[in-house]
């Protein structure tokens, strides 16, 4: 997302509050499409099962992240607080776990030319690698870091550099994305003899007490976290107080239902496999 204020007066597409298509957004959604296509085809070619059900996700994941950093919703964001949670919120709450509750690691592997593909398996299996990402994606230091990198980011002064860098803005919207897909690839983990239901259960009601707890802190101060944003009065005619309200009421009330819904389906999934355990 571009920065209105890194970019004042010079951004027409945000001043026009219309869709954006910048280079940082485009080109890779448009690599990740690509190689996922293309895998989808081998793998088809193949014969491999049916995978539309994956495919659905995938795609619906993606859709609603382009739309999230591509859409008006985007150029919103620039001048509303409000709107700027919503694109976060949206991205770490729907786009990432439909995309990885799709599992589409195989198929992205497949995508790659022949040539890349058995060297870059190697490397992802390497010692290096192979143990960052058992470590990012185990359940506790997956909650952990991805709380950090919501906290963190919503420190005035933080925001407040990445509203105004370009550069700055890209690594949140990056870390964003990236603690989410940890976050969820170990909520998700198939291989439940890691941590087990039980434990995903609680991560997501921690991640929704924690999430909460900033909504209301942001929702109730009486002082300006970010003062040096833009004057929404003009837009919809809504004060910065107010604007800031707002947001923290959408990441308090509809973002946390989210990780409560997604608790409660993973709690009676557990449910029902314990009954069937003992039937």
């Amino acid at each position: 997302m571009t920065p209105a204020y890194a970019h004042e007066g010079g951004n027409h597409a945000a001043e026009a509050l219309g869709w954006s298509f910048e280079p940082w957004v485009v080109w890779p959604m448009f690599v990740l499409a690509v190689l996922y296509a293309a895998g989808s085809s081998r793998l088809a070619r193949r014969g491999s099962a049916d995978r539309w059900r994956s495919a659905v996700l995938f795609w619906a994941g993606f859709a609603t992240l382009a739309l999230a950093l591509m859409s008006p919703l985007h150029a919103y964001g620039t001048r509303l607080f409000s709107a700027h949670m919503i694109e976060h919120e949206i991205m770490m709450i729907i786009a990432v776990p439909l995309m990885v509750a799709a599992r589409p690691g195989p198929v992205l592997l497949w995508g790659v030319p022949h040539g890349w593909r058995q060297p870059l398996m190697r490397l992802l299996r390497g010692p290096v690698l192979g143990w960052a990402w058992r470590a990012f994606t185990e359940l506790t230091s997956a909650t952990l870091l991805h709380t950090a990198v919501i906290w963190v980011w919503h420190v005035p002064s933080f925001f407040e550099a990445a509203v105004r860098n370009e550069g700055l803005h890209v690594i949140q919207h990056l870390s964003f994305v990236v603690s989410a897909a940890f976050f969820w690839i170990a909520v998700l983990d198939r291989d439940q003899r890691r941590h087990g239901q039980g434990a995903a259960v609680l991560a997501l009601f921690f991640t929704s007490i924690q999430a909460a707890l900033l909504g209301a802190l942001l929702t109730f101060s009486t002082k300006l976290w970010y003062p040096d944003g833009r004057d929404p009065m003009e837009l919809i005619g809504m004060t910065r107080s107010e604007d800031q309200a707002l947001a923290g009421l959408i990441m308090w009330i509809p973002a946390c239902s989210l990780y409560v819904v997604a608790a409660l389906i993973l709690m009676a999934r557990w449910l029902m496999q314990m009954d069937q355990r003992h039937a």
